[in-house]
């Protein structure tokens, strides 16, 4: 079942979080998985560490292809021809149909179920001005009601017509381009780019249209490969086949020289344009620390915000990491404030206490035995 929900591209993860438990949660409940991409809204801190809370699985569609989620894909597609039949030229009222996309969508006949969401979620088909009989009208009627009644019945019958010609023409292209590849481990295959997947203005129009080639290492299924890139390609090794062609020509690794150390599957290094790191790696700043007791002891963390990032990614993280991400900032904030007295001071007669209570134990011990 579907739901289409009007958001600007401008929305951090805290107001996305919201628009899902407002529409979604309080109709179906907590999900068990949730399947995106790789948007940073999904990949930030808040949105993992909120749907841990709530013991929910955060699954990622593969690298190069957002295929995996095929399922979203298609009503993507449908629901952009749907808008653009009803819409017309009122491009500045597009959330205004978005109800009625959405009745419609989900009142309609899937080929892969032979039933509608609204049969599979609900057990009935509600009715639609489609399906309403005419019925007769008082002597007295309203103009305005009339106009909007027809109005809803034309309009549902465009929509209903829209998306079963779209998805027949979904299929048409997909099975016009579906093409039976195979690999077996250790043939070389080229990798193609996709610019969505790289920093912005980082994949020029002269760039290569494909990297590699890359060994592959693994099957998964019958769809994807895990493939063996190198250290600084940060991106998921696993790629669907449509992304992938194989290499022609007879391929020879390089020498590399007794000073560089490598390892025996490493595939060469292609030629690849610059990938920027991860921004989570990247401390900006420190706004404050805590002295944190466990049973364990205590432990001291300190409040980052992250490159690039704003106040609703910033995470508490222990000592020892912030000193391995940013020692400088680390150095220059412990010179700036002083340290928090702990709330849990130690007493003069602790360490009377915990040897007396030793004892009182071994003792007991060796009585009962």
């Amino acid at each position: 079942m579907a739901h289409f929900i009007p958001c600007s591209k401008t929305v951090d993860a805290s107001l996305v979080a919201r628009l899902f438990f407002r529409e979604i949660i309080r109709l179906h409940g907590l999900p068990v998985t949730i399947m995106s991409d790789h948007d940073v809204r999904f990949m930030s801190y808040f949105w993992k560490t909120l749907w841990k809370l709530f013991g929910t699985t955060l699954k990622f569609s593969s690298a190069f292809h957002p295929q995996t989620d095929g399922q979203t894909e298609v009503v993507n597609r449908s629901l952009g021809n749907l808008l653009r039949c009803v819409v017309g030229d009122k491009l500045g009222n597009w959330d205004l149909f978005l109800p009625i996309a959405e009745f419609a969508y989900n009142n309609s006949i899937h080929r892969t179920t032979g039933k509608s969401p609204f049969m599979i979620v609900h057990g009935i088909s509600p009715r639609q001005p489609i399906d309403l009989a005419q019925i007769q009208l008082e002597s007295r009627t309203s103009e305005l009601a009339t106009d909007f009644a027809t109005h809803m019945h034309d309009l549902h019958i465009k929509v209903r017509r829209q998306i079963a010609l779209s998805n027949d023409n979904y299929k048409l292209v997909v099975d016009v381009h579906r093409r039976p590849l195979e690999f077996r481990e250790g043939d070389f295959v080229m990798v193609r780019i996709c610019p969505t997947h790289f920093p912005p203005h980082s994949i020029k129009k002269l760039h290569a249209r494909a990297i590699g080639p890359f060994r592959v290492l693994k099957r998964l299924g019958s769809n994807a490969y895990i493939l063996d890139l190198p250290a600084n390609l940060t991106i998921s090794p696993v790629f669907n086949v449509s992304d992938l062609y194989p290499y022609q020509g007879t391929f020879k690794p390089p020498v590399i020289s007794s000073d560089v150390s490598a390892g025996p599957s490493s595939s060469p290094l292609p030629c690849i344009p610059p990938v920027a790191a991860n921004h989570v790696d990247q401390v900006e700043q420190i706004l404050d620390d805590r002295l944190v007791t466990s049973i364990q002891g205590g432990c001291r963390q300190f409040l980052v915000r992250w490159h690039g990032c704003s106040s609703v990614e910033d995470t508490w993280i222990p000592e020892p990491k912030v000193r391995g991400l940013a020692p400088s900032l680390l150095e220059d904030y412990l010179q700036h404030h002083s340290p928090k007295s702990s709330s849990f001071q130690p007493r003069e007669n602790d360490r009377e206490v915990i040897r007396d209570l030793r004892t009182y134990v071994r003792r007991k011990f060796r009585k009962d035995n």
